[in-house]
């Protein structure tokens, strides 16, 4: 449960500096507005092969006569808004997609990243480069990528970053991401710094498939995301991420944390004022719609769909969760956690909406809830089973609650004080003890 890190501080401003000469030349840049200024490649739409026994000098009109041997050789030849097809085979390699394009899979494709030393790295003058240990990066806008699995990365499946610039149009759509997120633990099994613990929760090196900042107008679609250390993840480390679609996914049994996180961690998300800074951080306007969330965090701390603000400045707001089936994660089906601040800090949890979900037996092993080292003050703990969860240590939080089916849990819906929450009377609640637990 990734709620307490503010990533955003130490990498947002040398990954701004740097990203020019981690991309590389030649490369397409996005120009802020969706479109882009091309280097040294002309605007096509070439279909290239990829295929285990490809070679050099063959016809490259199909995977029996594939040109490439490697995902990353095809990628590099490929001109703007090309598609890359990668035939049935398993492909040990790191890719980097740093201009428009299509990676398609067919046949049973596999990216795997075991045993491959990642390649990609971003500059942190006057220190070390940050290698990126993700088995696919995405630095582009209008890349999809489909029909493929990927797995066995340390860190994730999938990232995509805005770093030169806000990325949009980046659809991850009918894949199995699995057993990715693995350099975990206390201590963490890999260098990477997505992997690092946050106190006493251990790192989750970033989950499946994760859009760590600058990324809008994008979906995560149709795909089943599974045995990673987390699922999805929405953050804002690099930029904001807003107006995205996370929908039609099957998010199940990724045992160490949530399965669809949307937290902010760049404490630049608000000003001095507690004003929101959109064009700055944030995550906002993102809806989570139609998945199946189920059996998360089971051995960790995850609950299936969490929005959180990691301390002050942070901003996680005016998101949707609609039409979801939510049940078995360790903490509530929907949690929201804010944080107790100090005079002049602010965080912004407030417009997040929760609305026609099927959400059933959740919070099977108890939130502690507050942040501060157990034990945890009284009235602070919620150690039953639990549909929806918000908690605030003491900003004010505002939510719409509204037309869900809540089954099976011992509270229904469980609000701490400082939280207003609108709609509850229009939620059905069956085999539920106590529907509404409010001001706690």
């Amino acid at each position: 449960m990734r709620i307490t890190r503010v990533a955003g501080s130490l990498i947002v401003a040398a990954l701004v500096v740097a990203s020019v000469t981690a991309i590389g030349a030649g490369t397409a840049f996005a120009d802020g507005n969706g479109g882009w200024s091309h280097g040294d490649h002309d605007h096509g739409s070439a279909t290239l092969f990829v295929s285990p026994s490809g070679q050099a000098g063959n016809g490259d009109w199909s995977c029996n006569s594939a040109a490439y041997s490697t995902i990353g050789a095809a990628v590099s030849a490929a001109s703007p808004w090309s598609t890359v097809v990668v035939c049935g085979g398993t492909y040990n390699e790191q890719v980097v997609l740093s201009q428009p394009v299509t990676l398609q899979g067919r046949g049973n494709a596999i990216i795997d990243e075991k045993g491959v030393t990642p390649t990609f790295s971003v500059p942190m003058p006057p220190g070390p480069a940050i290698t990126i240990y993700a088995a696919v990066v995405v630095i582009s806008s209008h890349v999809t990528i489909e029909n493929l699995t990927i797995k066995d990365a340390m860190g994730e499946g999938v990232i995509a970053a805005g770093l030169a610039a806000p990325i949009t149009h980046v659809d991850v759509t009918h894949n199995h991401v699995v057993n990715n997120d693995l350099g975990g633990g206390v201590p963490a099994v890999s260098p990477y710094f997505q992997c690092a613990a946050n106190g006493q929760i251990p790192g989750d090196c970033g989950e499946g498939i994760h859009f760590i900042g600058g990324v809008a107008w994008s979906e995560i679609s149709d795909n089943y995301v599974s045995g990673n250390s987390g699922g999805i993840l929405l953050s804002d480390d690099v930029g904001p991420t807003h107006d995205n679609v996370v929908e039609g996914n099957t998010v199940t049994k990724n045992l160490f944390d949530c399965g669809i996180t949307v937290p902010s961690h760049n404490g630049n998300a608000l000003d001095a004022s507690g004003n929101p800074q959109p064009s700055v951080a944030g995550v906002y306007n993102n809806v989570i719609e139609d998945n199946q969330i189920t059996d998360n965090g089971t051995s960790g701390e995850g609950a299936g769909v969490l929005f959180a603000d990691a301390g002050p400045g942070t901003a996680s707001y005016n998101n949707w969760v609609i039409g979801n089936d939510i049940s078995g994660n360790e903490l509530s089906g929907v949690t929201m956690h804010a944080h107790t601040l100090g005079p002049g800090q602010f965080e912004d949890l407030s417009g997040n909406n929760v609305i026609d979900n099927w959400i059933g037996i959740n919070n099977t092993g108890g939130d502690p809830l507050d942040s501060a080292p157990p034990p945890a003050p009284a009235g602070t703990k919620d150690v039953v089973t639990t549909g929806v969860l918000v908690f605030s240590g003491g900003t004010p939080v505002t939510t719409r609650i509204h037309d869900n089916h809540i089954f099976g849990d011992s509270i229904g819906i469980w609000l701490s004080a400082p939280v207003t929450a609108h709609g509850l009377d229009d939620n059905s609640f069956h085999h539920v003890t106590t529907p509404i637990s409010a001001n706690n």
